[in-house]
């Protein structure tokens, strides 16, 4: 009887780790999906950085060449 239980145990046992192992490769899967993820969002943190950057840097340009020309005498 004792070693029934025991054998019962382990069949139960076995069956838990097949789910687990399962549910591992499942969340592995997930996972490799969210670094995905995070590693675009990093990369459109950057190119949104770069972005405004380049924007702040045209508005100075276009600023200083209005400057320029309102500086101008037109005949």
């Amino acid at each position: 009887r004792c070693l029934e239980n025991f054998y019962n145990e382990n069949c139960r046992l076995e069956e838990r780790v097949r789910e687990l192992e399962k549910e591992k490769v499942t969340l592995l899967k997930e996972n490799g999906r969210v670094k995905s993820s995070l590693d675009k969002v990093n990369q459109l943190e950057v190119s949104l950085r770069k972005l405004t950057k380049d924007c702040s840097t045209s508005r100075a340009k276009i600023k200083n060449i209005l400057q320029k020309i309102n500086k101008m005498d037109f005949i």
